[in-house]
């Protein structure tokens, strides 16, 4: 179950979205026969039934309301699903009736493929363990009850979309069938009946009415809307209109204007209702960089495991919504008069920086006046105000102005014009944080006769700006303040700034650095990429984040067993390894883990199923080449053993890399026409008909004259 880990974040919602939703259509002339009867009182323990015609056949699906009710009927023998239709005589007859129950585990195994991995949770979902008891005599408790509810409700879900994405999965679940004894134009009539004796749990039969009325088209998907993020896409459809259709989906993106997509989501894609967009579905698409044009299209999955028509193609990309790096120590300096000069410091610049626009007003919590009409080039680290007001309070704050338009005020400045000099910088910061999150800063008193009090900032990092954690100045040089600890960032930057009664602040005091008590586990790393052979596995991925890692773990397991094995240990920011104890065409399944300082493991990163190559097929030979008899084409020719191979033609000529040309099938000689005075040289690449590619052949060389 370790490869649907996943899922969780992505499927809430149950699949009453699904059933529940197809139950109240109605035939129409492009939407298929689906009628339902629901039990008689809306209790826990019911059973709903759908049916949809296809014209060559009719699928029946239907879904238990609760997954003890699924155990117990399984354990009962399945299910009778009798079929009925009008007779001659205008009565009804029974067509058939036929034994329905989930596969056996080596009915699975006979049924479909080994690469199947849905399939493999699917018989671990009917077969699996169900309860969180460990043994008959574990004691039954309140928490463990909850857990068994909340672990019931996940494994129907499970049940029920696998059900859903491939009507085998359903039938082999016993949750579907698939009738294709049928004729057009005939009503028939579906009865399921429990082989359940009821004693414990209350069922009805189940009923409904297909009409086979001819070929069944596909519902499209309705409009897809999307949000223009900072390096993100925001994709959002109707979910009223989507959940009367469709129980999952799959988003697909296009890099290459729309000519091919590619799915982004392996496994279908669901969202439970959040409270602030309880009428949209919305997925997130994050991209590598902002302004780069992408088509993106989402395609339905209904509970009989159509795929819909694609949503209409749009196209969006991530756009710069990135504030620039803010300036930091703004200071304002009184030259006299209505002169005041305001400079700063720029910590770094991004390649995007456009410049500085300098802002005043008499309220720093309230918005300022630009100053300047004209951005500041990027150079400029000062501006001197000629039209400042000396006789009221007057603030000034430094925007940093990026070529997207994005700005990043600083902190405000407040400029004195009598008492320009302020108090001295704090000395002395020490400090601590305990194990419950409390933190405590002292510092030596300022010894200024005018000190007005303090003020304490703080951040994250060294580099980030300072941000104020006091309300107002204290009149004393202690300050105590709180701080998770469950984060990822392990330690907190104190400095203190004095301000007298004009005012006036002192320079920034030295940082302080704390250290937070490790309690959180290291982030886990993400396998990005790999590249398989016959005889090895070189795997890259991104290493975990968090600073204290100490060393990484590398797991992999065959395709026969659950259990996980170490086959290296990795330095902390090692990103690639490669595998050379693998066999050929052999699935194999790989995960890393992370260990800090503290010896906390990370969870295990979502794991990567990949297959070895077979052994690589075999180029072409003696490729030859010779000037045609006109003079004016190049004749090449090769041999190869396999006469249904297609054949790409690589050339170069002159300084040029060797690129694919051209391609032939089936034949062994090609005709170049396409030539000019200079040197050529080709190669031979071969494709066989399974879509393997062999290397490239013997490179030849001519001369044209």
């Amino acid at each position: 179950m370790k490869v649907f880990v996943t899922l969780l974040i992505l499927l809430f919602s149950m699949w009453g979205s699904g059933l529940r939703a197809q139950s109240t259509t109605t035939p129409t002339a492009t939407r298929p026969s689906t009628q339902t009867t629901v039990a008689k009182s809306d209790t826990y323990f019911e059973l709903s039934m759908i049916g949809r015609s296809f014209g060559d056949s009719v699928v029946v699906r239907w879904a238990p309301h609760n997954v003890i009710l699924y155990r117990e009927i399984n354990r009962s023998g399945g299910y009778i699903l009798t079929r009925r239709s009008l007779g001659a005589n205008g009565r009804l007859q029974v067509d058939f009736q036929k034994d329905i129950k989930a596969w056996t585990l080596d009915e699975w195994k006979q049924r479909v493929s080994r690469t199947d991995s849905l399939a493999a949770a699917c018989a671990q979902l009917i077969y699996g363990k169900s309860s969180v008891l460990q043994s008959a005599n574990d004691p039954v408790t309140l928490d463990k009850l909850m857990q068994q509810k909340s672990q019931d409700d996940f494994q129907l879900m499970f049940l029920l979309l696998l059900a859903d994405e491939n009507v085998r999965h359903a039938t082999g679940m016993g949750l579907g069938y698939v009738d294709r004894a049928v004729k057009k134009g005939v009503q028939y009539f579906y009865y399921l009946t429990p082989r359940y004796n009821g004693k414990l749990l209350s069922v009805d039969e189940q009923k409904v009415l297909v009409s086979n009325t001819g070929t069944y088209s596909r519902p499209p998907m309705p409009i897809v809307r999307a949000e223009q993020q900072d390096r993100a896409i925001k994709l959002s459809w109707d979910r009223q209109v989507t959940d009367e259709l469709f129980s999952a989906y799959y988003i697909e993106r296009s890099a290459d204007g729309g000519r091919t997509f590619r799915r982004l989501n392996r496994l279908p894609y669901t969202q439970a209702p959040i409270q602030s967009e309880q009428a949209l579905y919305s997925y997130v698409d994050s991209l590598k960089q902002n302004y780069v044009k992408y088509q993106y299209r989402v395609v339905g999955i209904s509970p009989f495991a159509e795929r819909s028509i694609p949503s209409p193609v749009l196209t969006a990309q991530g756009v710069d919504l990135t504030p620039p790096v803010g300036v930091r120590n703004v200071q304002a300096k009184h030259l006299g008069g209505s002169k005041v000069r305001i400079t700063w410091e720029q910590p770094s610049l991004s390649p995007d920086f456009a410049g500085y626009v300098i802002a005043r007003g008499n309220d720093e919590s309230k918005p300022l006046i630009p100053l300047t009409k004209q951005v500041l080039g990027k150079t400029v680290r000062e501006y001197v105000d000629e039209t400042a007001n000396p006789y009221e309070k007057t603030f000034y704050k430094v925007m940093a102005i990026d070529t997207a338009k994005n700005s990043n005020p600083s902190m405000a400045a407040y400029c004195t014009f009598k008492d320009v000099t302020g108090p001295a910088k704090p000395k002395n910061l020490q400090g601590y944080i305990d194990t419950t999150g409390f933190v405590r800063i002292v510092w030596d008193p300022n010894k200024e006769p005018d000190i007005l009090g303090y003020a304490v900032l703080m951040a994250n990092q060294a580099d980030h700006v300072f941000t104020n954690r006091t309300s107002s100045y204290l009149p004393t040089s202690v300050f105590d303040d709180r701080t998770t600890l469950t984060t990822l960032t392990k330690k907190l930057y104190y400095r203190v700034v004095a301000y007298d009664k004009n005012y006036n602040p002192s320079p920034p005091s030295d940082i302080l650095e704390l250290a937070r008590p490790d309690k959180v586990a290291p982030a886990s790393p993400v396998i990005s990429d790999y590249v398989a052979s016959d005889t090895a596995i070189a795997l890259r991925w991104v290493a975990s984040i968090s600073e204290d890692v100490r060393e990484q773990i590398l797991f992999r397991r065959g395709a026969n067993t659950e259990t996980w094995h170490q086959i290296s240990k990795l330095t902390p920011k090692l990103n690639s390894y490669v595998d050379q104890q693998v066999k050929p065409n052999t699935p194999y399944s790989y995960m890393l883990v992370a260990v800090d300082s503290a010896g906390l493991r990370s969870a295990e990163s979502f794991p990567l199923n990949t297959n070895t190559l077979q052994m690589a097929p075999r180029p072409a030979k003696q490729l030859s080449v010779q000037v045609g008899p006109d003079g004016k084409t190049i004749i090449l020719s090769w041999k190869h053993p396999d006469q249904y191979a297609r054949f790409i033609i690589y050339r170069s000529n002159e300084a040029k890399l060797l690129r694919s040309y051209d391609a032939v099938n089936r034949e062994q000689t090609f005709t170049d026409k396409a030539i000019q005075k200079g040197q050529y040289e080709y190669a031979i690449k071969v494709v066989y008909q399974d879509g393997r590619e062999s290397g490239l052949s013997n490179r030849v060389k001519i001369d044209i004259k």
